[in-house]
């Protein structure tokens, strides 16, 4: 399927590890806009590495959505994001994302978010990314992932590449995580305050286990 517009209202469920939703290449996979639930669970979403329009950031697609959950799912190989949310609260948790060729999970303005639980691995730039495009108090919660195998296809002096990043976001909590193989840091701290890093396994990173700068 391609190019789903979701509801103000919905709730999508199936059987997990058998329901699948393969994307069919023209634009967009699914989309949720100015949405107030949007919960999805036990389902396969396979972008099948298919093209995605230039206005998509990833196979789920989710902007100004009051409460969102992501559970119990698999998203796998998206040509851009897995996961890509901007203004949404909720939570992402208990998910596979696996195969993107950006990153894993990209999260940017949260208004309350919980990212928990999820393995995200074999992402070409990026593991899961909790950003602000001016800096200012997030609050998202990253706990108890795993992150795994993590490159840099993009280059740069660790821009990509990271396990967990966050950039410009304030009070924000990484804690009990995970994170190993990743080509720059397994967490990097950037341009954020009062951020809680605690409790982490950093194993092979090929910068530094945790790498906090500016601010």
């Amino acid at each position: 399927v391609s190019n789903l517009t979701l509801p103000k209202y919905v709730r999508l469920s199936g059987v997990p590890g058998a329901t699948r939703i393969v994307y069919g290449g023209d634009g967009r996979l699914m989309v949720a806009e100015d949405a107030i639930h949007i919960e999805l669970t036990g389902l396969v979403i396979d972008g099948a590495n298919r093209w995605l329009g230039e206005r998509t950031q990833g196979m789920l697609d989710f902007r100004r959505v009051a409460h969102a959950v992501i559970d119990n799912c698999r998203i796998v190989s998206s040509a851009k994001y897995g996961i890509a949310i901007e203004r949404v609260s909720g939570r992402i948790e208990r998910s596979i994302v696996s195969g993107a060729a950006e990153a894993g999970i990209y999260s940017v303005d949260a208004t309350g978010l919980a990212i928990s639980g999820n393995t995200v691995s074999d992402c070409a730039n990026g593991g899961i990314l909790v950003h602000r495009r001016q800096a200012g108090e997030d609050g998202t919660m990253v706990t108890g992932n795993r992150v795994e195998r993590i490159a840099a296809t993009r280059g740069g002096t660790g821009q990509y590449g990271n396990g967990i990043n966050v950039f410009r976001a304030d009070k924000v909590v990484l804690s009990g995580n995970v994170v190993s193989d990743c080509a720059f840091s397994a967490i990097r701290a950037n341009g954020g305050s009062d951020i809680q890093i605690s409790g982490n396994t950093c194993s092979r990173s090929g910068e530094t286990a945790i790498y906090a700068e500016f601010a």
